[in-house]
């Protein structure tokens, strides 16, 4: 019967691969983990995949939306041993922020850049799903692509730094962005943020292509850490469930769905592989975990002017 359904779901049948592999993952140092829309669905499944990876010895950081899913989700996680090192024992904290605020986004950013002395991996999947059109932020961006492009690229962006200080000391390092890797269409240079344009469609499809161009561009720029956009595949998440008609026909493809916990281990997967080309560079992953032909329409025209907008937008320098 697992066969079966393995067949059904290609993703299923290579969680085994991912998590022999995941297995072998054994930090030196205690690794820091920002998890950026951790407090739910696949962020979530992957904030606890790590500390059970780590037995604790870890420094995790969720942000969101949510104070008492957060606070639930850490008193689930395991603690290292009375009598542990400070540097090295369990530390796990919740940092209240919107993602729809860029002005939030920064002003986090810049606490954790004077709190921590180091990130390891940033993982970011904070979002919402609605079929609304075009919803404007007090700032001049809709709300959707603030949260799956624009807090997601400025967040990175501002820590970067401490990522490079990770890596300086050796250790593993990697940013991934769980959106819809291998489902880009072309963006209109003329209309960045879809001011003049919106529709449903290209609000799908243009943080997709803007991730693949940011990530391109700022793996280019930081040669040593890599930069990973996953889709993840359709996981059963609360997101899922919220959709209108979803107790009818969830069900009915269940067996076409992943657990969070299952896509969790495939995220992981090519975070933590020891091959060396997974441990830089910009990554385009299948839910499968294998890497997927590059957005073909990124090129260096759209890499180069994706990041100067990304960067204006989120600056608050502009409405």
């Amino acid at each position: 019967m697992s066969g079966f359904l393995s067949s059904l779901n290609p993703a299923r049948a290579v969680v085994p691969l991912a998590q022999a592999s995941n297995a072998l993952f054994k930090p030196e140092a205690r690794p820091v983990a920002l998890f950026f829309g951790g407090t739910s669905g696949i962020g979530q499944a992957m904030a606890e995949q790590f500390a059970k990876q780590t037995d604790g010895r870890a420094q995790i950081v969720l942000l969101g939306r949510n104070q008492e899913a957060a606070n639930k989700i850490i008193s689930s996680f395991p603690h290292t041993p009375a009598g542990t090192l400070p540097a090295e024992e369990s530390k796990y904290s919740f940092v209240k922020v919107d993602a729809t605020s860029m002005a939030e986004v920064r002003d986090v950013a810049s606490k954790l850049s004077k709190e921590l002395e180091k990130i390891n991996f940033i993982v970011l999947s904070a979002g919402f799903l609605n079929m609304k059109g075009r919803e404007e932020t007090s700032e001049g961006i809709d709300r959707k692509l603030a949260c799956q492009f624009y807090a997601r690229f400025r967040f990175t962006y501002d820590l970067l730094p401490l990522l490079e200080k990770a890596q300086e000391k050796g250790e593993r390092t990697g940013v991934i962005s769980i959106l819809g890797a291998g489902k880009g269409a072309a963006i209109d240079l003329k209309d960045l943020g879809l001011v003049k344009t919106h529709s449903f469609s290209r609000a799908l499809s243009y943080p997709i292509t803007c991730t693949d161009a940011a990530f391109e561009e700022l793996a280019t720029r930081h040669p040593k850490i890599p930069f990973t956009h996953a889709f993840p595949g359709t996981v059963l998440t609360p997101l899922l469930k919220n959709i209108t008609g979803a107790r009818f026909f969830v069900p009915l493809i269940r067996p076409l769905l992943v657990t969070p916990e299952e896509c969790a281990q495939i995220m992981w997967w090519r975070m933590w592989a020891p091959e060396s080309e997974w441990k830089a560079g910009a990554h385009q992953i299948n839910n499968c975990g294998e890497e997927v032909p590059h957005n073909r329409f990124v090129t260096p025209e759209v890499k180069a002017a994706v990041c100067e907008h990304a960067v204006q937008v989120t600056s608050g320098a502009s409405k």
